[in-house]
């Protein structure tokens, strides 16, 4: 039996041990409950604004013709009949533009040669050019090219040309880059896709200009659309056709890309001139290509519902609408429904993304044609380049609901403004071989258009690439 001073000493061991358990609880929690100096690591990083780098346009060159019975042989260039011109301009004022000649081994003979825009890149510095080739020697080539310079990318469409009887079409590719380009054509015409072995793998080295006869590729098309697609390098893709009706000159045109596939397009203006005479000469079938039409490709397997709405750019002219089923896999040629001669905006929606292009022709002191591309709209400020031409005139589209403000200045002349009214379409007319910078409180479809007699050309205004914005780098560990 144990003890009284034994029991007094076990309960004296217990109690302590009690006593010790609960004052370390006790520090516990004291030690939660009293705030810890706080201790934070962020995640090393770097932030990189890359530098600028210089802005580059390709400018295509003098117009280049191919033999009629071109099976993809070499092209052989036109002397120029009424004079090559190339303009080019910057802003801010001072902005150093170099012009450097592009290497043409497709095209040898000509004095004229492809050209190489650059300029030094950063916020706000902007450039842009254009050129002009009139023909009138009196022999097959007949009519007005003209064409914007534009940056090489990497992927480009075409909608327009044709290699039936009497059409010749050649396509340009133009590498402005000091890196060889590979490039690869998906060609597309009413038949569907176009087998072509020679349109892939094509080599463009840099600084270089090759051309390509699309006869020798798509023969018998009559309305080929082709997908321009390139690796390495970038290239400016634009499309040359010229037209002989029997023994009669038809027109010549420079085509430049078109927006890619989408349900919505606009197409900023287009001018239609000549409708009573060219509805007469329309009926004999050498001519039938000489009134105006909207080329739709659907590059899916469903077919599309297509509207379209001409938006004439003469104030209280009721707008004009048309719709048309694209058949999928195809292209196909849409008449224009019955329009006055005026200047139109055309837009086209549909429930399926399409690519598209417009042609007009002019039959009065002669005969020539025009391609108009659709193009994506332009915010903010941006510049483009008249050149040598009849009548030029800017043709603004505004597919949005709110008033486009919008000031107009020429290289040292004195700003213009106007107002673009929401979903509508304006008109300003402007000088040959000049500048222009427009600033705009809302984003429009641009385009240049020149008309004269017997004379007829457009392209379209495109946005710059964006420049390239600060990025932050996290180190590896």
């Amino acid at each position: 039996m144990a003890s009284k001073s034994s029991v007094f000493r076990t309960g004296l061991r217990i109690v302590t041990s009690v006593v010790v358990v609960a004052a370390g609880v006790a520090a516990v929690t004291a030690a939660a409950t009293v705030p810890w100096p706080s201790v934070s690591t962020g995640v090393p990083s770097v932030t990189v604004t890359p530098v600028a780098s210089d802005q580059t346009r390709a400018c295509p060159g003098p117009f280049v013709t191919v033999p009629t019975d071109a099976g993809g042989g070499s092209s052989s260039l036109a002397s120029p009949g009424g004079g090559f011109a190339i303009w080019t301009g910057s802003t801010p004022s001072g902005t150093s533009v170099t012009t450097t000649d592009l290497a043409a081994p497709d095209s040898p003979g000509s004095d004229a040669k492809p050209q190489k825009l650059t300029a030094p890149g950063g916020d706000g510095i902007l450039i842009a050019g254009s050129q002009s080739e009139q023909q009138f020697t009196g022999g097959e080539l007949i009519g007005l090219a003209t064409s914007a310079c534009a940056e090489p990318v990497a992927d480009s469409w075409l909608a327009a040309g044709s290699t039936t009887t009497g059409r010749s079409s050649v396509i340009v590719l133009s590498n402005p880059t000091d890196v060889a380009a590979t490039v690869n054509l998906a060609i597309f015409s009413e038949a569907g896709a176009v087998p072509a072995p020679g349109a892939s793998g094509i080599v463009v080295p840099a600084n270089t200009q090759k051309s390509l006869t699309l006869a020798g590729l798509a023969p018998d098309a009559l309305s080929p659309v082709i997908h321009v697609t390139a690796t390495g390098g970038q290239v400016y893709a634009t499309l040359q056709q010229s037209i002989v009706r029997s023994l009669d000159p038809g027109g010549v045109d420079l085509a430049g890309p078109t927006e890619a596939p989408s349900t919505s397009h606009t197409i900023a203006g287009m001018q239609i001139v000549s409708t009573s005479a060219i509805a007469e000469r329309a009926a004999d079938p050498a001519s039938s290509d000489l009134p105006a039409a909207l080329r739709v490709y659907v590059p899916g397997s469903a077919g599309a519902a297509v509207a379209v709405t001409f938006k004439s750019e003469t104030l209280g002219v009721p707008d004009v609408t048309a719709s048309y089923s694209a058949l999928a896999g195809v292209v196909t040629d849409f008449p224009f429904p019955s329009l006055p001669d005026d200047t139109y905006s055309v837009t086209v929606t549909s429930d399926q993304p399409v690519v598209v292009g417009s042609r007009s022709s002019v039959v009065s002191g002669g005969t020539d044609f025009a391609w108009y591309p659709a193009s994506p709209a332009i915010g903010g400020t941006f510049l483009f380049a008249t050149t040598v031409g009849p009548n030029p005139i800017l043709m603004l589209a505004n597919s949005q609901g709110t008033d486009a403000a919008v000031t107009l200045t020429p290289a040292g002349g004195a700003p213009v403004t106007a107002t673009v009214s929401g979903n509508s379409a304006s008109g300003i007319p402007l000088q040959t071989s000049t500048t222009y910078t427009v600033t705009t409180s809302v984003p429009l479809s641009a385009g240049v258009g020149y008309l004269g007699d017997g004379l007829i050309s457009a392209y379209a205004i495109s946005p710059p690439s964006p420049l390239a914005s600060p990025i932050t780098v996290y180190p590896g560990g």
